[in-house]
């Protein structure tokens, strides 16, 4: 795991956990809006390293809570009409996969919405090289401001939370299980649509509701997929 950002954990976790928080936190700048970042660098450091230098592109993230390595991963971004994410200034990721270190193209990630082609699998992503274009100052920190207002007004931060959690539902259902109060401690946000808050639950609480608005999207043949990484699935495996 990285920073934990849309990871749901079960209440007992394993025993052995490989963090990647300190792994790698450097930041070389090759010039030309060339960067490498590690999987350990937080998303703030990297705005704020490639702002300093006279570029920018994805202070979109400024408010994400998470490290490059996840939001490679997650495939960070806004929504889908805004077509804006952190894959789009990516030109190679660097992984290990099978005790092997490789590096694969862009082209080669099969990025989309919310995913990526080391989503679910045992890659670990190790660092990246991006290729941002050059913004001024005032520009760059005008974004970082705008995304912070953006988040603190329409973010629900008021409990423990995974962030969004589902990549794709349909948002009357998630209107409906609002209104009925589904999920008990774990329940929805009534100010952050497809956000879950913690209110004293467990895992097992969290994973229970998830499955219920599933089963409900099922019945009404609607489409619903995660987001969020929901540990226990993996462990069972």
């Amino acid at each position: 795991m990285g920073g934990g950002s849309n990871l749901l954990i079960p209440d007992r976790a394993p025993d052995t956990v490989v963090c990647l928080k300190e792994f790698n936190n450097e930041i070389v700048n090759h010039g030309d809006g060339v960067f490498e970042a590690g999987a350990s660098v937080r998303l703030q450091k990297l705005i704020n390293t490639i702002n300093e230098a006279g570029f920018g592109g994805i202070e979109f993230l400024f408010s994400v809570p998470g490290l490059v390595g996840g939001a490679i991963v997650m495939n960070a971004g806004l929504g889908r009409s805004r077509n804006d994410f952190i894959s789009n200034y990516l030109e190679s990721v660097r992984v290990l996969k099978d005790g092997e270190v490789l590096t694969f193209d862009k082209d080669e990630c099969q990025f989309g919405y919310r995913t990526s082609a080391f989503k679910n699998t045992d890659c670990i992503v190790l660092s990246a090289s991006f290729r941002f274009p050059e913004m001024s100052r005032e520009e760059s920190e005008r974004r970082k401001q705008e995304r912070l207002a953006v988040a603190k007004a329409k973010q629900d931060n008021t409990k423990p939370n995974c962030g969004s959690v589902f990549r794709e539902c349909s948002p009357k259902i998630i209107n409906f299980v609002k209104k009925v109060g589904l999920g008990g401690k774990v329940h929805f946000s009534k100010k952050t649509r497809n956000w879950i808050l913690n209110d004293g639950g467990t895992s097992a609480d969290a994973i229970k509701t998830i499955q219920k608005v599933e089963k409900l999207h099922k019945l009404l043949g609607k489409k619903c997929s995660r987001e969020v990484i929901v540990w226990e699935q993996n462990i069972n495996k």
